[in-house]
């Protein structure tokens, strides 16, 4: 009788033990700004997102996709848009036709439905305004400072940008025009290697270290990480009280390679191959 119950206890501990070391799968999927949905300089238009040919090349993205099973589908909304998403999964689980030119939609929802996921996307994007907690407060305020320092010492909006950074952005744009052109995979395809991702990373955070002429890119360079950084704690807090088995990412290509550096050291992440899946 003792041994069985010392049996029984050992395997409740293991069993217990090994869930607590069950690790989150994260897919991170890189995408473009459908439909030209974007303050962003360089982006992609014409792309006819709502026309038969690219609905039928969506539908062949969702289904590789969807072989990963995720239980959970973070996009770049702000929380505060949660509810607007929401009503859109629930209308479209129902039979109704909407037309949004849309990743977070024609991916994101799609991907949603397709796995009759209770819950369609999780908004986890972030901006300073409107500013909520005493940190987004005070670096609101000394965003504003900086801006007032611009004026103040007519330091023009565009300062130099360096060889490497402008033959990076002509390579960008050269890209973006083909992309309407292209199949919706082989695009997902170049968006998600690691050559893209490198250059998205470059562009957007460490390229205006190259030359400073006013002494002010370091800011810059910092303000966009900020803005990672508060994404991946949205997203680290809900995988945290959710404990997904699987979760999807998608977001703007220049944020994933952040997002991995800091998802990839968490001890309940473990990060998967995307080009794996996008085969």
């Amino acid at each position: 009788m003792l041994r069985i119950y010392i049996t029984t206890i050992f395997l409740l501990f293991t069993i217990i033990n090994t869930r607590s070391q069950e690790k989150t799968k994260v897919l991170l999927l890189a995408t473009y700004h459908f439909g030209g949905n974007t303050n962003d300089d360089l982006k992609v238009t014409g792309d006819n997102i709502l026309g038969d040919k690219k609905q039928k090349e969506i539908h062949t993205v969702i289904k590789k996709l969807k072989k990963f099973k995720p239980e959970k589908i973070y996009v770049e909304n702000e929380p505060n848009r949660q509810k607007y998403w929401d009503s859109i999964y629930s209308d479209f689980k129902s039979g109704q036709e909407i037309q949004l030119a849309d990743e977070i939609f024609q991916i994101g929802i799609k991907l949603a439905k397709e796995l009759n996921l209770r819950h369609g996307v999780t908004c986890v994007d972030w901006h300073v305004r409107p500013a909520k907690t005493f940190f987004e407060k005070q670096y609101e305020e000394l965003l504003k400072n900086v801006v007032n320092y611009y004026d103040d010492n007519n330091i023009p909006d565009t300062e130099p940008r360096s060889a490497d950074l402008k033959e990076t952005l002509r390579k960008i744009d050269s890209f973006n025009k083909i992309i309407p052109e292209l199949e919706l995979l082989d695009v997902f395809q170049a968006l998600n290697s690691e050559k893209h991702l490198d250059t998205m990373f470059y562009a957007s955070i460490s390229s205006s270290l190259d030359v400073d002429k006013y002494n002010m890119n370091v800011f810059w360079s910092q303000k966009n990480m900020i803005r990672n950084v508060n994404i991946y704690q949205n997203i680290i807090k809900d995988i945290l009280e959710d404990e997904p088995k699987k979760a999807v990412i998608i977001f703007g290509s220049s944020h994933i390679r952040a997002l991995r550096n800091y998802l990839e050291v968490h001890p309940k992440i473990k990060i998967v191959n995307t080009e794996e899946y996008l085969k």
